[in-house]
């Protein structure tokens, strides 16, 4: 058998494994935006339960971030990019520091920095500069309820991020939840404050522990919306979180590319205050390796990230308008603690007005 011939039965067999047993999901619809969690109405209890009176505010702990720039494809520099979609920068990050890496949730911070989460319980911000790394971060563990640190996966792989007024929600999988996290007031010493439980099976059958809600996102209006990974290797489903603190299913799936799962949400608003929801899918395989989309919601363009360009295992996703016509998308990816993988920090520049 020759190689092309091996290699298109591989991934028909690939194809073929992975195809899902179709499951309908049991969702619940709130009656009224007024059964939906709101950030203007939750965030002062939440905010007293995960700093409560007299805990005092402990900066994280600082550390030092390398970052050395990469190129996107050395060949043949943004020749696989939409006309309208530049590639701004690129680095690979290290540190001393053995408990950075793993990150997968993103957000831009008002101050100009990132705020990221690892799937091992921990905040890593990363300073910015002139929109690059500047050689400074911070990192902290996350406490839970009853203030001690989170402990193994179970309680701390957190995977998506959502960031308002210093109130920081993260999704956590395994332990499917939402917690939230008062770094504004505490820092260091913020502690979990829950903020809703997340679907553990849909129609009778458990919900993969690494299948969970990858993807979490504050809606300008301050409501907050969750995708999960993926439903039995299939389809990805999203979620609202109610008042009562449930996050259920509406029933409507991300509009994943064949083979994709859902990784990360955000939103921006542009200048006339469009909300944009930019989203990252993510697809690996051993043959082609690691794969990513990414798309926003105003346009019908894309960006695909695969071989010959540098990619990697892409999680964490934010989005920001620079100016009035230049949507930056941010990048990051968990290296798994592997010495075969890098974190990398990539930006995007999207020009919205020539689209």
């Amino acid at each position: 058998m020759n190689k092309s011939v091996l290699i298109a039965s591989l991934l028909l067999g690939l194809a073929a494994c992975s195809a899902p047993e179709p499951v309908a999901p049991v969702t619940v619809a709130p009656t009224s935006a007024s059964a939906l969690w709101s950030f203007e109405t939750s965030a002062r209890a939440l905010r007293a339960e995960s700093c409560p009176p007299g805990t005092p505010d402990l900066s994280p702990l600082a550390i030092e971030i390398t970052a050395a720039p990469v190129a996107l494809d050395e060949s043949r520099a943004n020749a696989s990019l939409p006309a309208s979609v530049t590639f701004a920068h690129g680095w690979s990050l290290t540190s001393g520091n053995e408990n950075f890496g793993g990150l997968s949730g993103l957000e831009t911070l008002p101050d100009g920095n990132l705020l990221t989460v690892s799937d091992v319980g921990t905040f890593v911000w990363i300073g910015l500069s002139d929109s690059a790394p500047d050689g400074t971060g911070k990192l902290a563990y996350m406490l839970g309820q009853d203030g001690k640190q989170l402990s193994g996966k179970t309680q701390g792989d957190a995977e998506g991020l959502a960031v308002r007024d210093g109130l920081a929600l993260v999704s956590f999988e395994r332990d499917h939840r939402i917690e939230a996290f008062d770094l504004g007031d505490c820092g260091a010493d913020a502690r979990a404050a829950r903020v809703a439980g997340l679907p553990f099976d849909v129609s009778g059958k458990t919900i993969g522990e690494n299948q969970g809600a990858e993807a979490l996102s504050i809606l300008p209006a301050g409501t907050l919306k969750f995708g999960l990974e993926s439903l039995f290797r299939g389809p990805s489903p999203l979620g609202i979180v109610l008042a009562n603190g449930d996050g259920v299913l509406t029933g409507e799936m991300a509009a994943n590319p064949g083979g994709y799962s859902l990784v990360g949400l955000d939103e921006a608003v542009d200048a006339s205050g469009t909300p944009v929801t930019v989203t990252l899918y993510r697809s690996y395989d051993p043959i082609r390796g690691n794969r990513n989309i990414v798309t926003w919601s105003t346009s019908d363009l894309q960006i695909e990230l695969k071989r010959p360009m540098l990619v990697d295992n892409f999680e964490g996703v934010a989005a920001e308008f620079i100016d009035a016509d230049t949507l930056r998308i941010w990048l990051i990816s968990d290296n798994n603690f592997s010495a075969r993988q890098q974190t990398l920090l990539y930006a995007f520049d999207v020009d919205t007005g020539a689209e």
